[in-house]
C-alpha cells in the first residue's frame, strides 16, 4: 500500500479542523457583550442592546454596565472580568476615551475581537487620531481584532444578530454588504427591507483601523451563506490587498462595487469623510475591470446588479454581450434597444433558423428582426414559441423579455407559461414587467424562482449588462502576465544607468534624448534626435542625419515645446536649419524669459503619410501606483481627451483591451483609404512601457506623444519622461505594483532521487483541470489525512479559488512532470503558504502524489516553499499535521521542523521552523488567529 504523505491547510484563514476563519467570532459570533448597555432612552447603548435582543439573536447575550442589575431583563454584568466566560465578541458603545481601558479588560478576559461603534476617534482631528492609535496598539499587543471605530455595527440576520443601531433590520438572504459608510448601510437597509431584499451580512467599516476591507472579503468569499458581495468604497488604504482580495472573492461569487468620488467634488467630499486616499476614478474603474468587479454608479443599481449576478447563469458565448429582446410591444422594444448602446450590449442578429421558425409561428406583422416584437395579441403560446427560439438562437447570449399588460393577457399567467422555459435553459434571462397592478404579479412569480425581474426597458438591459460585464471582466481576472516579455531583447541595465545619471546630477527631468535612450533601451524604436548648442553645430548633425530634419527646443523650465512655437518640421536646407535655430532662441527669449535654453535637438523628420498619431502613457496613480494610458495622440490630447488605461503588467489580451476602450481604436484599422497599422508592433510598445513599468519604479511619468502607428510598424516622435522617489529596480514582490506579477523567475527543474525530472513553478489558472485529475489520483488515506474529512473531490469553487490565487499573501508551486502516457504535463505535488495577519508569518500546506512519495519531492517543494517566504520577508513558517501522519512528521524532523502539540487540538501537531531572524529589537509580534489555506 503507498504512504499516506500529505497534509494541506484548509480554506484560507480558516482552522485546520475547518471550524470556522479567524474573523468568525467577530463577524458570525456564538455569543456576544455590550459593554455600555443602558436602560437610558435615545443613548447608543440603549438602541444597540434592543437592536441585539429583538433581533432574535441565537446565542448569549451579555450586558456589562456597572450601572445595572439587568438591561431589557437580560443580567448585566459589572466589567467584562466578571463575565462567566469569554464571549466572542464584545460591542463598545462607551465613550472614546474609555476604549483603549476596555480593550485591555478584554483582553485580559480572553477577548479576540472587539467592535467599536463609538465616534470620537480619527474623524475628528489630531487628539482623536492619538486615541485611535493607542487602542489600536493595546489591541495588536494583546492579539484583538478591531472592527470599527465610527461605524453602524454588523449584522447576521441568519443567526439574528443586529449589533447595529439601524433602525431598520436585515432580511436573511444570500448577498453580503460591506460599506465604508454607515449612513449609506442605513439607507440601503431601509430601501431593501421595502422591496423584500435580504442580506448574509452587513459590516459597517467605520474607520478601518484594524480588519480592512480585504479581510472581510476573504471572510465572505468562502462564505457558504453569500452568493454575491455588494461593497461601498470611499478610499482604499491598502491597493494590493484590495485587489487581491477583490480578486480572490470574484473568482467565486459576484462582487459589486459602488464607489464615491467620479468626479473631483465626490472625490473631495469622499477623503474628507474617510481621510483614504481615493485615486482617479478611471484608474479605481479599470483595477475593478482587472479583478474581475462589477462597477455600479448609482445608488439604486446596487440590489438589480446583485439580484441579476445571484441568478447563477452567465453568458456563455463570446464576447457575452449579444441580447435578443422579445416584447409584445413595439415602444418597450425600441426603448430597450436604444439602452443596449449606453450599456456597452449589442442588439443580437438573428439566425436564418430563428427567423424561419418564427415567421412560420407568428403573424405577418411581426417585427421580423431583433427586438422581437410579437404584437400585442399576443397569447402564452406566442410567447413561449418566440422564448424557445430565441433561447435556442446561437447568435446571442441571452435573453430580455418586455411584458405590456393587455386585454388579451395577464402578466402572472405569461409568468407561469415562460417559467419552466427560462429555467431549463443555460441561458440567461432578464425579464421587465411594464406597471404595477397586474405586472406586479408577473414579477413576483419571476422573483419567487430567482430570475431577475425588472420595472422598465432600460434596467432590463441595464441588468442582463451586468452579466456581460462579469464575464468580460471574468477573462481580464484571469491575466497574469509575468513581469518581463522575454521575446524582447531588452537593455534593463543600460536603462536603469540612464535615470541613475540624471539622478545622481540632481535631476527629475529626462531630456528628450536621455528619454529616447529610455525607450531605446526596452527595443522601442525612435527617431534619431541629436543636440545642437549652436546653429552651427545644428547643421552639422542636419547634414549628417539628412534633410528635411525637425528642430526642437531644449530649455530649461520649458515642459510643452510647441507653447512656445519651439518646434519647427520639414527644414529643407541649411539655411533654413540655421534661420530655425536662432528663431527658436528667439521665441523661447520672449515667451518664457524665465526659462534657460540650452539649444535644440535635431531630429529625423518621419515621413509617413498613413500614420495615425497615438500617445502611450506611463504614470502614477496615489493609490494603485503605476498606470499605463493609451490613446489619441498630437497636440491636441487634452482637448481630445480620448484615452483609457490599465495597471501593469500587461500581456497581449490586456493590451488589446486597452486599445479597443478607445476611439482612436476604430482608426487603427483601415480607414479611409488608409491601410491598417502594425497592430502587433503597436501591442508590443504597449508591452515594453509595461515592462518599464515593473522594471523601473522611480519612474514617475512617461509619455511618447507623438507615437506615429502606420502599416510598417510604430515610432516614438517624441519622449518626456519624469523621475519621482521610487527604487531604481523593483524589490523581490514588485510592492510598487498593485498586482504582482505571475513570478515566472520562481520556475525550475529539479531531480529528484530516482532520476525522474519535474518542473516546480507557481500554480496558474489554467492549471485548474490538471489540479482536478490530481486529487482525482490521490488514495482515501492520503485525501483524508490532507483534509481530516473523508473527501473524495473538490468543488468547483474551492478549485478556482486554490489556483487563482495573487502571488502576494499566498504561493502555491506545482511539480509538473510532462512524461506521462497522454503526453500532458501533470502535477505530481502542491505546497502552499499563506501569509498570516500579523505579516511576518505563514501556514504552509503540502501534498504529494501516492505513486510520487518517497522520491524526495516533498522536500523539493519544501525547498521552493521556504525559500520564497524567506526572499519576501517571513520570519517563520507553520503547519498543523495530524498526529498519525508519520510521513509528514518525518518530513518535518528531518528539515529541522520544532514540533509542539497544537493546544486547540491534541490530535494536531504544531511544526514551525524560523526562516530569518526578526527585525528590530527582536521583539516579536503577538500570535494571530491561524490563517490557513485549503489546497490539494
Amino acid at each position: 500500500m503507498a504512504k499516506a504523505f500529505a497534509w494541506m491547510p484548509p480554506p484560507r484563514n480558516t482552522h485546520v479542523m475547518f471550524t470556522s476563519h479567524y474573523l468568525r467570532g467577530a463577524l458570525a459570533p456564538k455569543s456576544i457583550a455590550v459593554v455600555g448597555a443602558t436602560e437610558k432612552a435615545n443613548a447608543l447603548g440603549h438602541h444597540v442592546f434592543a437592536n441585539i435582543v429583538a433581533g432574535g439573536f441565537k446565542g448569549q447575550i451579555y450586558a456589562v454596565n456597572a450601572k445595572y442589575a439587568e438591561v431589557k431583563g437580560v443580567k448585566c454584568y459589572p466589567t467584562l472580568a466578571a463575565l462567566p466566560v469569554a464571549p466572542d465578541l464584545v460591542v463598545i458603545v462607551t465613550p472614546a476615551k474609555t476604549v483603549p481601558q476596555l480593550i485591555d479588560d478584554a483582553g485580559q478576559r480572553g477577548v479576540k475581537a472587539v467592535l467599536v461603534l463609538s465616534a470620537g476617534f480619527g474623524e475628528i482631528g489630531e487628539q482623536g487620531r492619538r486615541l485611535q492609535e493607542l487602542a489600536l496598539a493595546r489591541a495588536r499587543a494583546l492579539g484583538i481584532r478591531v472592527l470599527g471605530p465610527n461605524c453602524l455595527g454588523i449584522m447576521r440576520p441568519e443567526i439574528g444578530l443586529n449589533a447595529t443601531f439601524a433602525r431598520t433590520p436585515a432580511r436573511p438572504g444570500s448577498v453580503a454588504l460591506v460599506s465604508q459608510s454607515g449612513a449609506v448601510v442605513a439607507a440601503l437597509l431601509d430601501y431593501a427591507w421595502t422591496s423584500g431584499f435580504g442580506f448574509s451580512s452587513v459590516v459597517s467599516t467605520g474607520g478601518g483601523s484594524d480588519v480592512e476591507f480585504s479581510e472581510i472579503l476573504d471572510y465572505l468569499a468562502l462564505d457558504g451563506s453569500t452568493r454575491s458581495i455588494l461593497l461601498y468604497v470611499e478610499g482604499v488604504h491598502d491597493a494590493r490587498a484590495f485587489m487581491s482580495s477583490v480578486r480572490a472573492a470574484a473568482s467565486v461569487k459576484p462582487v459589486v462595487v459602488l464607489k464615491v468620488g467620479r468626479h473631483m467634488t465626490g472625490l473631495k467630499a469622499a477623503m474628507s469623510h474617510t481621510g483614504a486616499l481615493v485615486g482617479d476614478d478611471a484608474v479605481f474603474d479599470v483595477a475593478l475591470r482587472r479583478a474581475g468587479a462589477i462597477r455600479v454608479q448609482a445608488f439604486n443599481q446596487t440590489f438589480a446588479a446583485a439580484e441579476a449576478l445571484a441568478s447563477g447563469r452567465m453568458p456563455r458565448g463570446v464576447p457575452g454581450n449579444r441580447l435578443a429582446i422579445l416584447t409584445n410591444g413595439g415602444g418597450p422594444g425600441v426603448l430597450a434597444a436604444d439602452a443596449t448602446a449606453d450599456n456597452d450590449v449589442e442588439l443580437a442578429r438573428l439566425s436564418a433558423e430563428t427567423l424561419e421558425s418564427l415567421n412560420g409561428a407568428l403573424p405577418e406583422t411581426w417585427s421580423h428582426g431583433n427586438p422581437v416584437d410579437i404584437i400585442g395579441d399576443a397569447g402564452t403560446e406566442r410567447f413561449t414559441t418566440a422564448m424557445q427560439a430565441l433561447l435556442s438562437d446561437p447568435l446571442n447570449d441571452g435573453v430580455l423579455l418586455l411584458f405590456c399588460p393587455t386585454i388579451a393577457l395577464g402578466a402572472e399567467e405569461t409568468a407561469q407559461a415562460l417559467l419552466p422555459l427560462i429555467k431549463d435553459s443555460e441561458k440567461p434571462v432578464v425579464t421587465a414587467w411594464l406597471g404595477d397592478a397586474d405586472a406586479g404579479k408577473g414579477r413576483a412569480v419571476m422573483k419567487r424562482a430567482g430570475i431577475p425581474a425588472l420595472t422598465s426597458p432600460e434596467r432590463g438591459v441595464e441588468s442582463f449588462s451586468y452579466l456581460s460585464r462579469f464575464v468580460r471582466n471574468r477573462q481580464l481576472r484571469l491575466q497574469n502576465p509575468a513581469p518581463h516579455v522575454e521575446e524582447f531583447e531588452q537593455d534593463v541595465a543600460g536603462a536603469r544607468r540612464i535615470v541613475e545619471r540624471a539622478l545622481l546630477a540632481g535631476r527629475a527631468t529626462l531630456d528628450e534624448r536621455e528619454s529616447k535612450g529610455l525607450l531605446r533601451a526596452f527595443c522601442i524604436n525612435v527617431a534619431r534626435t541629436e543636440l545642437a548648442r549652436s546653429a552651427d553645430e545644428a547643421v552639422a548633425l542636419a547634414q549628417e542625419i539628412g534633410f528635411p530634419v525637425v528642430l526642437k527646443v531644449v530649455a530649461q523650465g520649458v515642459t510643452h515645446k510647441s507653447e512656445v512655437g519651439g518646434v519647427l518640421l520639414s527644414l529643407q536646407g541649411v539655411e533654413d536649419v540655421r534661420h530655425g535655430f536662432d528663431t527658436i532662441k528667439a521665441r523661447v527669449t520672449e515667451r518664457a524669459p524665465a526659462a534657460k535654453f540650452i539649444g535644440v535637438n535635431v531630429q529625423q523628420m518621419i515621413r509617413r503619410p498613413h500614420g495615425r498619431e497615438l500617445i502611450v502613457g506611463l504614470s502614477r496613480d496615489a493609490t494603485f501606483g503605476p498606470v499605463i494610458s493609451f490613446g489619441m495622440g498630437g497636440i491636441a490630447v487634452e482637448v481630445l481627451r480620448d484615452s483609457a488605461v490599465a495597471l501593469p503588467p500587461l500581456n497581449r489580451f490586456l493590451a488589446r483591451d486597452l486599445i479597443s476602450r478607445t476611439r482612436v481604436a476604430k482608426m487603427l484599422d483601415n480607414f479611409r483609404g488608409l491601410p491598417a497599422v502594425d497592430l502587433e508592433a503597436l501591442i508590443g510598445v504597449l508591452l515594453k512601457i509595461s515592462d518599464l513599468a515593473c522594471e523601473i519604479p522611480c519612474v514617475q511619468e512617461l509619455d511618447i506623444n507623438p507615437l506615429l502607428a502606420d502599416e510598417g510598424g510604430v515610432i516614438a516622435l517624441d519622449a518626456r519622461v519624469l523621475l519621482g522617489d521610487g527604487p531604481l529596480a523593483p524589490d523581490a514582490t514588485y510592492s510598487h505594483l498593485a498586482i504582482h506579477p505571475y513570478p515566472k523567475h520562481l520556475a525550475r527543474a529539479t531531480r529528484l532521487k530516482g532520476g525522474e525530472t519535474v518542473l516546480l513553478r507557481a500554480i496558474r489558472a489554467e492549471d485548474l483541470e490538471a489540479e482536478r485529475r490530481f486529487i482525482a489520483r490521490l488514495s482515501p488515506k492520503t485525501m483524508y489525512l490532507r483534509f481530516h474529512a473523508p473527501l473524495r473531490e473538490l468543488t468547483m469553487e474551492r478549485l478556482v479559488r486554490y489556483t487563482q490565487i495573487d502571488y502576494d499573501r499566498e504561493m502555491a508551486f506545482v511539480a509538473i512532470d510532462s512524461s506521462d502516457e497522454h503526453g500532458e504535463g501533470e502535477i505530481r505535488g502542491i505546497a502552499r503558504y499563506t501569509r498570516n495577519p500579523d505579516g511576518s508569518t505563514c501556514e504552509f500546506g503540502i501534498a504529494v502524489e501516492d505513486a510520487w512519495q518517497g522520491r524526495g519531492l516533498g522536500h523539493a517543494l519544501m525547498n521552493a516553499l521556504e525559500s520564497c517566504a524567506r526572499d519576501r520577508g517571513m520570519t517563520e513558517i507553520i503547519g498543523y499535521v495530524l498526529t498519525e501522519n508519520d510521513d509528514m512528521g518525518t518530513l518535518m524532523r528531518a528539515r529541522m521542523y520544532d514540533a509542539r502539540r497544537d493546544e486547540d487540538d491534541s490530535g494536531v501537531m504544531r511544526y514551525c521552523k524560523p526562516l530569518q531572524a526578526p527585525a528590530g529589537n527582536g521583539n516579536a509580534p503577538p500570535p494571530r488567529p491561524k490563517a490557513l489555506t485549503e489546497e490539494a
